[in-house]
């Protein structure tokens, strides 16, 4: 089972991050362990960690919400997922993580993240171990974000 300050502390950082980079209140759904990874939406990010615990952190994206997300940090209107808009969303799914990596130092677990690696394409189905948690997330509309966490090993 995974610690439940764990999970607090994910959805604090990726809370902070949303509300810096994108001024934007992100509202969580209920939190559920799932089998398998299988993205909801068409574009992830993959954020490896090592360390005290080990696994990955990703996110899940539709094309309409990843735009809307590259719009916000780029600060101007963005209508096409080109490279530019790809290592935006990367980015932005490096600074939850490292936010989420900060706040579980806190707690004891110290972990390392890896850079960020985003996927395109339809049916894709992720393979992690360990325990793995879905969090649906209200960006700009209702579950239009999807992260999972993959945890192992621990303390």
């Amino acid at each position: 089972m995974i610690d439940v300050r764990i999970i607090n502390s994910v959805l604090t950082s990726a809370q902070n991050t949303y509300e810096m980079v994108l001024q934007l209140k992100a509202n969580f759904g209920k939190p559920q362990a799932v089998k398998d990874v299988v993205p909801k939406y068409n574009i992830v990010t993959v954020i490896g960690f090592t360390g005290d615990i080990e696994g990955n952190f990703i996110y899940s994206f539709s094309e309409a919400t990843a735009l809307k997300i590259v719009s916000k940090m780029m600060g101007m209107e963005y209508g096409t997922l080109d490279e530019l808009a790809l290592s935006a969303i990367g980015e932005l799914g490096n600074m939850a993580s490292g936010s989420i990596a900060m706040n579980l130092e806190k707690l004891g677990y110290k972990i390392d993240i890896t850079p960020p690696t985003v996927i395109t394409g339809e049916g894709m189905k992720i393979t992690t171990e360990g325990m793995i948690i879905r969090l649906p997330v209200n960006l700009f509309e209702e579950d239009d974000l999807e992260l999972h966490i993959g945890v192992r090993g621990g303390k």
